[in-house]
């Protein structure tokens, strides 16, 4: 065995062990979860991962007292930044003077619902929750609520399709949820004529 080899296998073994105090570090941590080195994320408490959720390299979060929530199944790639928080104008008072002041009223937590997909380059803001099985495409600066299986992409963030017709959210759903967990055809429906309308 040569020395380059030693090394990676010493790296490998130094990798895992920070893996794994980041995961103990964490709010919530479900079953097989990952979380990649973050580059900003002072409070690990505020973060919650569910069962087999996971987040590549690179998470920003901003938070002064919100959390990003990860549900089951549900993965970003590399350079997620997550902002709970906002800053609030005052009448009479410059930004400036108000910007400073941190209020956990204005803070809302962030959702990933299940099986969703956010692309390289996300950014989630504060109160925004991302529907179950929802793509959000790389680059993407998500303000609003995304509906589920749709397919999101821009700045700020539009839907420009969904994976699945809401016949076919049925059928998927099926195979996956118990029938209460289920979405009903009619918010689907729902949701699928709103964009359509939207998009003409």
């Amino acid at each position: 065995m040569n020395i380059f080899t030693i090394r990676r296998i010493i790296l490998g073994y130094i990798e895992r062990y920070k893996a794994k105090r980041r995961l103990s570090k964490l709010g919530y941590c479900g079953k097989n979860v990952t979380l990649g080195q973050p580059t900003l994320l002072s409070d690990y408490t505020r973060v919650h991962m569910h069962d087999n959720s996971s987040i590549d390299y690179g998470l920003s979060l901003i938070s002064w007292a919100g959390r990003l929530i990860m549900k089951k199944n549900s993965c970003s790639a590399t350079g997620l930044t997550v902002i709970t928080g906002n800053h609030g104008r005052k009448i009479g008072e410059l930004f400036v003077n108000t910007a400073s002041t941190h209020s956990e009223d204005i803070e809302k937590d962030v959702i990933v619902e299940e099986d969703a997909w956010l692309g390289a380059g996300v950014t989630l803001l504060s109160g925004t929750t991302i529907g179950r099985g929802a793509t959000i495409g790389a680059g993407a600066v998500v303000r609003s609520n995304i509906p589920p299986y749709s397919i999101v992409t821009g700045n700020p963030a539009k839907v420009v399709g969904f994976s699945f017709k809401p016949e076919e959210v049925i059928e998927h759903e099926k195979k996956l949820y118990s029938e209460e967990e289920r979405i009903p055809l009619n918010v689907l429906e729902k949701n699928y004529n709103n964009v359509n309308v939207i998009s003409q």
